[in-house]
């Protein structure tokens, strides 16, 4: 009896350890197969990803979700698989399937500018003003894993837009005065915000944005004609002269660009309110406008088939009381009868604009000034 109890005080180690060895060899096999396992979940799940990648470059969007969600199958905690799998099924147009993987990611990290940006568009497309706001701002302050600046002033730009077409000028503009007091030196950029600010009504600083994108580039053609446009806008015809001058000579000007110059320079030449114009020059400026809106006034009256019942009628009775005063002589002596005189040619412009042909670039001209900023204020 104490030789087994001996035996087995020696066998019991031995046993013990014997065990303890087996049980780490297992745990090594098994630790060994699961890493092999998950690496090749891995390889497989980078493998369809990188197919989902090409299909989405190759414009199958159905092929990428297909693939993404393979991908997802091996490894469904991957942020990238979810992420890219919500902008194909956006590309697909299943757009409840993808906004529910973005919502399922901003659960995950609400600060994820891209996510963010994602549901903002969303939210702007169904009109839920609330979110979109939210959503903008959570990508305009967010996180993003690479060119930060770049990417938060892609969304403002995409708030901005989201305010114009909703109508909301005062929330736009406020939004471009902020992004525009922190634009890189970039002639792209800076005129891309003057359009903005053009969208919004606030011409003159578009214009001020115009001429800085083309202090960058002096030879850049948007901003050119932009700055044309919107000096045209505030009445400043002499500015706008220049601009649109300068953009016309670039082979690449269009159409647009050469007919807003000859309107242009036709409200320069007629323009009875430039400042410090001598009364004389202002009373030749009035009888050529008077001179031009008639000679439209005759070619409307023959143009239309039964002039009888239309305003025509009227406004050529007009005209044969207002010869006797169309006259230097008269106007120089009863000065108060020039303004009248021009607002009289206006109205012709005015009244033959939906029954006459094609404007010409002096009739443009002159109900351009009848609009203009420098009208109303002189």
């Amino acid at each position: 009896m104490n030789f087994l109890r001996r035996d087995f005080v020696v066998r019991e180690p031995l046993l013990v350890a014997i065990l303890v060895l087996i049980a780490v060899v297992f745990s090594t096999l098994t630790h060994a197969y699961t890493q092999a396992y998950d690496r090749r979940r891995n390889q497989l799940g980078q493998k369809w990803f990188a197919a989902a990648n090409i299909a989405l470059q190759q414009s199958r969007p159905d092929s990428a979700v297909d693939a993404f969600r393979t991908a997802l199958l091996y490894d469904p905690k991957n942020w990238d698989y979810r992420l890219y799998l919500a902008e194909a099924l956006t590309r697909a147009g299943h757009s409840k399937q993808a906004l529910n993987y973005y919502e399922s990611l901003w659960q995950l990290n609400p600060r994820s500018g891209i996510v963010n940006l994602n549901l903002a568009r969303f939210a702007a497309q169904s009109g839920n003003v609330t979110d979109a706001e939210r959503y903008f701002n959570g990508a305009i302050f967010g996180d993003w894993p690479e060119n930060d600046a770049g990417h938060r002033r892609e969304a403002l730009l995409q708030l901005i837009n989201f305010y114009l077409q909703r109508g909301d000028t005062g929330q736009a503009e406020s939004q471009l005065i902020v992004l525009s007091a922190n634009l890189p030196e970039d002639v792209v950029l800076r005129t891309k915000v003057a359009d903005l600010f053009a969208q919004a009504g606030d011409y003159q600083r578009a214009l001020n944005q115009y001429r800085l994108a083309f202090q960058i580039d002096p030879q850049y053609l948007p901003a050119l004609a932009g700055a044309g446009k919107t000096a045209f806008q505030l009445g400043d015809y002499r500015a706008a002269e220049t601009y649109l001058s300068r953009a016309a000579r670039e082979d690449s000007a269009g159409a647009d660009v050469r007919n807003l110059l000859a309107v242009t320079q036709a409200a320069a030449s007629l323009d009875p309110f430039e400042h410090g114009l001598p009364q004389s020059e202002k009373i030749r400026r009035v009888l050529r406008a008077k001179e031009i809106a008639t000679m439209r006034l005759d070619t409307c009256a023959q143009s239309t088939e039964n002039p009888s019942p239309s305003p025509i009628v009227s406004l050529l009775e007009q005209e044969k009381k207002l010869k006797p005063s169309a006259k230097p002589g008269y106007l120089t002596q009863h000065p108060d009868q020039i303004d009248s005189l021009f607002e009289f040619s206006v109205a012709i412009e005015k009244q033959s604009q939906s029954l006459c042909d094609k404007l010409t670039p002096e009739d443009s001209a002159l109900l351009a000034l009848a609009g203009s900023p420098t009208s109303n204020e002189k």
